[in-house]
């Protein structure tokens, strides 16, 4: 759902999105029939055109100045044209697009690089972000404002924090605008440790939980029919702060979801299931832990509607598993297998770098590329990614295997601090009676 490719005659080029051979070959088409009639398009080449084709595949385009000809040439491609400028724009021809059989073409004007959009007018442009039918072609004057627009949809979309934002941004090559329109664009997204309660689908509600300690999320997913809910890797110091969001939710905690034998920090899946005797505990069979319930790879969690399934992810350690939400958009909590821009550490807990890579591109990695990734640690605020993301842009993982391996085995991490006490406590569910919590 990200941006397709730009096309301006501005330099330099807005590098947002990214255009395949195809793609390419259906835009040059038509411009070739119109360039006699367009001036400045005599020499054609993609120089000329300016278009900037660096990264995520999608189904919106952007355009700064365009005059009639080029327009009608591209309208056939595309089912909706939204333009940020007004209707008296000189480079805007709504009745040349609807005459070539664009099916809706809209204005939302947004103000200049000098001032800040208002409230209105950023819920005005979003909304027809939303509903204009793919693909999607977005006008402004140099681009600026389009990115500024997309980055903002895409971020509130998936529910990024500032600085997933501004990962996404810089990855892609993003230019959008002067600082205070980066700070008002940053200023529309939820901190990470303010709990933000997101919702993916009209079926799911997601909390995302921080424990700033050992930068640890926890993630609680509810159904929104019947509210029953389930806990991915709660972290025992915040158990309070845990069970205090499901009450003012409304929920009914039904498991408490383990992604493997945490290191870093003890569980609270053992306590609560004392306090709350119809909580279970899950973890996977291979991890070698006690649980409630031992699962094998693949095996289902249901609650409510839903259901989570257990993709056998070792590596970081030999009982990871990373925890599929399938939808309309999938949604997968990965422990410490795949972090954002990173991946778990492979040197204690019977941990391998081979599988681990295996483990990533076997049943990551061939995930659709929309599929919203939920790290269970970041260290920079940032907390969400795609697989989309994580395939063209982790540094270790787009390395061949026998580069990430080598990596790997160069690392040199420091010993987790209650590295000791955590395994002890979290190979019997986070529960004994003789073990004195150092928090």
């Amino acid at each position: 759902p990200g941006p397709l490719w730009v096309l301006e005659r501005a330099n330099p080029p807005v590098k947002i999105g990214a255009m395949d051979a195809s793609a390419r070959a259906k835009l040059i088409e038509p411009v070739r029939v119109a360039q006699e009639d367009s001036k400045g398009f005599k020499e054609l080449s993609f120089a000329d055109l300016n278009i900037a084709s660096p990264v995520i595949p999608g189904d919106i385009a952007m355009i700064a100045k365009c005059d009639k000809a080029l327009s009608t040439a591209l309208a056939p491609r595309f089912a909706s044209w939204l333009n940020l400028n007004s209707l008296e724009d000189a480079n805007f021809f709504p009745e040349a697009l609807k005459a070539a059989g664009m099916k809706r073409v809209e204005v939302r004007a947004l103000p200049g690089p000098k001032e800040k959009p208002t409230d209105e007018q950023a819920v005005a442009a979003l909304e027809a972000m939303d509903s204009l039918p793919r693909p999607l072609m977005i006008q402004c004057s140099t681009g600026k404002r389009g990115a500024i627009l997309w980055l903002l949809w895409m971020a509130k979309k998936y529910g990024y924090s500032p600085e997933s934002a501004k990962l996404i941004a810089e990855d892609c090559g993003v230019q959008y605008g002067p600082p205070h329109l980066k700070e008002w664009v940053m200023e529309q997204l939820p901190s990470p440790t303010s709990a933000p309660v997101f919702r993916p689908t009209q079926s799911i509600i997601l909390c995302q939980l921080f424990e700033p300690v050992s930068s640890t999320y926890t993630y609680l997913l509810a159904c929104s029919a019947t509210k029953e809910a389930v806990l991915i890797d709660p972290v025992i110091q915040m158990q309070d702060r845990d069970m205090e969001r499901v009450r003012d939710l409304g929920l009914t905690l039904r498991y408490v979801l383990n992604t493997h034998c945490q290191a870093d920090h003890i569980s609270a899946g053992g306590s609560i299931c004392n306090e709350h005797q119809h909580v279970r505990t899950v973890i996977s069979k291979a991890s070698g832990a006690r649980a409630d319930v031992l699962v094998e790879p693949r095996e289902k969690i249901k609650f409510g509607t839903l259901s989570l399934e257990a993709l056998p992810t070792p590596g970081h350690t030999d009982g990871c598993v990373c925890w599929l939400l399938p939808g309309p958009r999938n949604l997968v909590f990965t422990g410490h297998t795949l972090l954002i821009r990173s991946c778990g550490r492979t040197d204690f807990q019977h941990s391998d770098p081979v599988r681990l890579y295996d483990s990533i591109h076997k049943e990551l990695f061939s995930l659709p590329g929309d599929t919203l990734v939920y790290p269970g640690h970041d260290f920079q605020e940032r907390n969400a990614s795609t697989v989309e993301e994580e395939r063209r842009f982790n540094p270790r993982l787009t390395k061949s295997k026998e580069e990430f391996v080598q990596i790997m085995r160069q690392e040199v991490s420091p010993y987790p601090k209650q590295m000791d006490i955590a395994v002890p406590w979290n190979k019997v569910g986070g529960v004994q009676d003789d073990v004195e919590i150092f928090v």
